[in-house]
């Protein structure tokens, strides 16, 4: 099972910090999520060997111009093993789930209105994953809290009724946050989640970088560890 964190400069912690905790939470794998493809961390292989588990860089887009969007998506599709875009607001979690070049759909819930039928079929026919994102859940309170909880319950809803693929990440900014996959389950158990349904979401990380290497083989040759089978739950 992999997750998906936030290294330094956009998280607090180091890769190599964020690899050492979760080999120690059972994971068998992370990907850091880049937001600037000259920033990709050189010592993937490295830090995969000493902490005995698999490292990758995937890259996430944030940016609302959808014209300039389409251009970014299309531009860096071959650049990264994991293509993640950061949605929002409706009309652009719509139309990055008609793009074809995107692996996942992430940070997707600003309000309840932005999760439709109409998206998650498209993403569906796409085979865009959508992130089912918990770290509301295990680092919110109050009020914050409960809205989140009601639209992660409303989105896993229509993930459920129209056979959506998704990916399912605590989104650790810091070594500190990140959680073993039997917490997750535990905190996906308020949303209607089974353990299973958590053991999915986070094989499919995996299954993303099996999928992209082996249609792109070479190009990645320096972008990741291949190493055993990417969809492993060791």
């Amino acid at each position: 099972m992999f997750e998906a964190v936030y290294a330094t400069p956009i998280g607090t912690s180091t890769l190599s910090r964020m690899a050492a905790t979760a080999s120690d939470h059972g994971f068998s794998g992370i990907i850091a999520r880049e937001q600037n493809m000259d920033s990709l961390n050189p010592d993937l292989q490295t830090i995969s060997n000493e902490f005995e588990i698999k490292v990758f860089s995937g890259f996430e887009i944030n940016e609302k111009n959808l014209s300039t969007l389409s251009g970014k998506i299309n531009s860096n599709r071959n650049k990264t093993p994991l293509l993640c875009v950061r949605g929002g607001d409706a009309p652009t979690n719509l139309f990055i789930s008609k793009q074809k070049n995107v692996d996942v759909l992430c940070h997707s819930l600003r309000n309840e209105n932005n999760m439709s039928h109409v998206m998650a079929k498209e993403a569906a026919k796409n085979n865009v994953r959508l992130e089912v994102n918990l770290s509301d859940l295990l680092r919110g309170s109050g009020k914050n809290r409960i809205k989140s909880l009601h639209r992660l319950k409303k989105q896993w809803n229509i993930i459920s009724a129209y056979n959506v693929p998704f990916v399912v990440s605590s989104n650790p900014t810091s070594h500190l946050e990140l959680r073993s996959p039997r917490e997750l389950m535990e905190v996906g158990r308020l949303i209607g989640m089974t353990p299973e349904d958590i053991e999915t979401g986070l094989l499919e990380w995996g299954i993303i970088l099996s999928k992209n290497i082996d249609n792109l083989s070479g190009i990645y040759a320096n972008m990741g560890v291949k190493r055993g089978k990417y969809g492993d739950s060791n």
